[in-house]
């Protein structure tokens, strides 16, 4: 039994793994991988376990951290989605994270895995190993069997009639695969976050090069030859799609919502390309207000509680930097 790192992990064996997991998503591929390790302004690690020649669990991690001097008290291993398991026992998985974690000191304050599945089974696994579990939610959509008009039922009546207002008013939406379409859903998501979400964003040059891997999906929604929303979405082939990000300009017009069609037409993406699962990506933490988590269920998606491991790697520095992120947010 061998922890592998980085190029020691057969490209091969991790694309097997991936289309044999039940635990597969866009980030954790190798196309992922490649793309936020090789860029100057983020950094990835990779682990894998392999045994007598089988590799049965891969782990990718995005070390991730706010920009300039914060950077060092923010410094954070995020596992999107969650790690690939194949027919890794109770022990090997311990193993595996214990040894992973040892390799991330000095390079992330702490662990967090946020979990698109159920990895129930494998708790203890990760308690044995030092993480905690804290409650968290999500929404997802089961498409398997469904057509687009039997999703549309599905909807909340408002939404449905603010979709229909929105069409009947002339806005449309499509699948783009122009610069400048993706640069324009970018600049109305850019504003949002600016204005009103104020929490930082990826620049354009990752979300295009994302694009390029052939992983990433985006929606654009006009009126009249302008963009006017959009949305940002990673696709794993017939598995899953991601509501990554998705905007639409504010108080544009009183009968369109480009928002909600920034959504439908990634719902309606996977229908058409027979993917089995559409994930919001999180809906906040139980018994917390959160406007975002109604505003998915608008979608008629069904609301799930898969969680999220946490590994703290430095308590002091983690200590001082969520007190610090604090008033940060109070002075945004």
């Amino acid at each position: 039994m061998k922890v592998l790192k980085q190029d020691e992990i057969s490209r091969e064996k991790w694309d097997k793994l991936l289309a044999d997991c039940s635990f597969a998503s866009p980030f954790q591929t190798p196309e992922y991988y490649d793309l936020v390790s090789n860029r100057k302004d983020s950094r990835a690690a990779v682990f894998g376990l392999e045994e007598s020649g089988q590799l049965k669990v891969v782990m990718v991690v995005s070390i991730m951290k706010e920009p300039r001097l914060t950077g060092f008290f923010s410094r954070r291993g995020i596992i999107f989605g969650g790690p690939l398991i194949g027919e890794a026992t109770t022990d090997e998985l311990i193993y595996f994270l214990t040894e992973s974690q040892k390799n991330l000191k000095g390079k992330a304050i702490y662990l967090e895995i946020r979990n698109f599945f159920d990895y129930s089974s494998y708790k203890d696994s990760f308690l044995k190993s030092g993480w905690t579990y804290e409650p968290y939610l999500n929404i997802q959509i089961n498409l398997k069997g469904i057509g687009k008009e039997e999703l549309l039922s599905s909807f909340k009546y408002n939404r449905r009639r603010e979709i229909k207002q929105s069409i009947s008013n002339g806005a449309a939406y499509h699948l783009s695969e122009k610069k400048e379409e993706i640069f324009s859903v970018y600049q109305i998501l850019q504003e949002l976050y600016r204005e009103n979400v104020k929490l930082p964003l990826p620049s354009f040059d990752f979300f295009y090069a994302f694009y390029e891997t052939g992983i990433l999906k985006v929606f654009v929604v006009e009126h009249k030859g302008k963009v006017i929303g959009g949305s940002f979405c990673p696709v794993l082939s017939e598995k899953g799609l991601y509501t990554y990000y998705y905007c639409g300009l504010r108080n544009y017009h009183k009968q369109i919502f480009p928002t909600h069609l920034a959504v439908l037409a990634a719902l309606e993406y996977a229908i058409e390309n027979n993917i089995q699962k559409v994930d919001f990506m999180g809906a906040g933490k139980p018994d917390v207000e959160y406007g975002v988590r109604n505003y998915k269920l608008e979608f008629g998606g069904e609301l799930v509680e898969h969680g999220r491991f946490i590994n703290v790697l430095n308590p002091f520095l983690y200590k001082l930097g969520k007190f610090g992120l604090k008033v940060l947010k109070v002075i945004r």
